[in-house]
């Protein structure tokens, strides 16, 4: 199987002109396309099947309005391999995050925390607040792999600010 940054970008439909299309965190070498995602039959956030692929939770707010926006993304996948957010868990305060629109612009975050939470534990009224200062929320799974449940048993969660 090819390396991930060998194959080509999943097509992905246009983004709306506030709608983010595409993220970027250069220490981690994240440059991935973003597809809106709303909620799945068991009431959580949807992840794109594509692991290079990021979900948008287009129920919530776009980068840049007040409230979170978030993005998700998967961190492996058995049989498609690393995903988009395979190294999100390195990242560290400080860094930087780049979120292209659907009309052209970049906004410029900053992260501001890195933080583990067990998966019955996220925060879900921080992780998807609705108003206050804008700020996006990137989340992949993490901490050990349950064989049992075929999944992580943590959320990786990372908070950055505008620059």
């Amino acid at each position: 199987m090819a390396s991930p940054a060998a194959r080509p970008d999943p097509v992905v439909p246009d983004a709306g002109p506030d709608d983010p299309a595409r993220v970027r965190v250069g220490s981690i070498e994240v440059d991935a396309p973003v597809v809106p995602v709303g909620v799945d039959d068991a009431g959580q956030m949807e992840v794109p099947e594509d692991v290079r692929t990021i979900g948008w939770y287009r129920f919530g707010a776009a980068p840049g309005e007040d409230g979170s926006a978030v993005l998700s993304g998967h961190v492996d996948d058995r049989v498609q391999g690393p995903g988009a957010f395979y190294d999100l868990v390195d990242t560290a305060a400080g860094d930087t995050v780049e979120v292209d629109t659907g009309a052209g612009s970049t906004l410029t975050y900053r992260v501001d925390s890195v933080r583990n939470f067990g998966k019955a534990d996220l925060p879900l009224d921080e992780v998807f607040q609705r108003s206050g200062p804008p700020r996006l929320v990137l989340i992949t799974c993490g901490g050990p792999f349950d064989r049992t449940t075929g999944s992580y048993q943590e959320n990786i969660v990372v908070t950055a600010v505008p620059v």
